[in-house]
């Protein structure tokens, strides 16, 4: 295994700057100008339905070049990168063609506007797990055991970062594009429209560059693969199974959050004007980051599995308090100060689950290569994305519930029930263990307290 030097480590760290752009902006912004601009407004089950097979296209693209490229022979040619090379200017062709059907088809055509969305995005998503499977499982054979959390904190800063920035392009949309509800694209609108998705798509491209041009993929010999024989192996190892059903479980409620915390700021804090959306999300986003400097030199202290933990907890404590907003005065200082407060620790318990689910998965697939003398991360990254996306399809029939505009107690639910799922999460993680080379690097903590305590207890009752 390549030891990386700082400067390779920032090249792999940074290529998701575009993806996460994006993926926060189709996310955020694709329903909504689908509904307001292209014309879907009046059929919103076509708009979810498209969104919905996207989901279930991206579940199973990840799992089979995932997959694919595990299988591939390393020799020849260059099996992670080969994905990266063909996937990204895939990826950002797919992007744009979804933002710019204005430019092909009629807007007032519904099944047009339907058939152009459902084909673009399932692309786009086809393409997604293409692209970044592939990318991901790479992390596992280029980087030892100690620099895994340090690397996922570098994806996670530029991850973060992306989506502040997508977040920023979506928010200022209506008004960037001088749009109203249902105005349809057109000259200095849609100029601008045509040049932010181009900007996008060429930035995606060129981070990746740096990442192929510096980092040599080694060979790895490959031996005949059936399978069915490798869903039986992945499926036999316990701890990823118990990390992929409590990954599906608490992204549930991240899939809540991350859906309706824009929706939360401006239609209950009443946070509309650009300024203070701006600082909600910033001290969201903000304090994820700055968490990270924290997390990453405690969990090599006392492991992944426990400071995960840690941060569901907290989250757990944090995410029920979106009803205090129900009792408070709104208008008042009081109540501006406590959503800015309730956006800072929010930031604080989303941190954990942003940082170490690469790690994890990562050491997960670094262990068995060790056990088996086999690489298979692609397809431990890859299978992880079906019953991940699955739940999260599951969360989003609860996000047109929370989104419904004829229960007006709807959002203050929000982080109840974003709670509950974050909370159950934490009894499966307990069945796993996820620091599988903690032993080796002596600092496996609640292990030797929990021995220490144990002896001690034994001389006591000896003596």
């Amino acid at each position: 295994m390549a030891i990386l030097k700082p400067g390779q480590k920032a090249a792999y760290g940074i290529c998701r700057f575009g993806t996460s752009i994006f993926m926060s902006v189709t996310t955020l912004a694709a329903i909504w100008i689908y509904d307001n601009v292209f014309g879907l407004a009046g059929y919103p089950y076509l708009n979810s339905a498209a969104a919905a097979v996207g989901k279930i296209i991206i579940a199973f693209s990840s799992f089979i070049f995932g997959y694919i490229s595990d299988i591939i022979p390393g020799n020849k040619i260059n099996r992670r990168k080969f994905f990266i090379w063909t996937g990204a200017p895939m990826l950002a062709l797919s992007f744009v063609m979804i933002f710019i059907p204005h430019l092909f088809i009629s807007p007032g055509s519904t099944w047009s506007v339907f058939a152009w969305y459902l084909i673009w995005n399932s692309m786009f998503n086809l393409f997604y797990g293409y692209l970044l499977t592939p990318y991901q499982s790479w992390m596992a054979e280029v980087t030892t055991e100690d620099d895994r959390v340090g690397m996922s904190g570098i994806q996670n800063f530029t991850n973060l970062f992306s989506n502040l920035l997508g977040f920023g392009f979506v928010f200022m949309m209506p008004s960037l594009l001088g749009l109203e509800k249902g105005e349809a694209l057109s000259g200095t609108s849609s100029t601008i429209m045509i040049v932010a998705v181009l900007v996008f798509a060429v930035i995606e491209v060129l981070f990746f560059l740096p990442a192929l041009l510096m980092i040599k993929e080694e060979k790895v010999e490959r031996k005949q693969r059936n399978i069915l024989r490798e869903f039986k192996v992945v499926l036999k190892n316990r701890n990823y199974v118990i990390w992929f059903m409590a990954q599906g479980v608490y992204s549930m409620g991240l899939t809540l959050i991350t859906a309706l915390v824009l929706d939360f700021a401006t239609d209950i804090l009443m946070f509309t004007d650009f300024i203070r959306t701006v600082v909600f999300g910033l001290l969201v986003f903000g304090t994820i980051m700055f968490c990270f400097l924290f997390w990453i030199p405690i969990s090599k202290r006392i492991g992944k599995k426990w400071s995960i933990i840690i941060s569901f907890l907290f989250l757990g404590a944090v995410l029920p308090f979106s009803l205090i907003f129900k009792v408070i005065p709104i208008g008042t200082l009081t109540f501006e100060y406590i959503g800015y407060l309730w956006a800072f620790l929010l930031g604080v318990g989303l941190s954990g689950p942003f940082l170490f689910p690469y790690a994890i998965i990562a050491d997960i697939a670094d262990k068995d290569e060790r056990d088996t003398k086999e690489s298979r991360a692609g397809m431990y990254t890859g299978f992880n994305s079906i019953p991940l996306n699955i739940f999260q399809a599951i969360a989003l029939l609860l996000v047109g519930f929370l989104n419904n505009e004829l229960f007006t107690f709807r959002l203050y639910l929000l982080g109840p029930i974003a709670g509950i799922f974050i909370v159950a999460s934490i009894f499966i993680i307990l069945l796993g263990n996820f620091d599988p080379f903690m032993k080796k690097n002596g600092t496996k903590i609640f292990e030797s307290i929990t021995k220490e305590s144990t002896e001690n207890q034994t001389q006591s009752e000896g003596g």
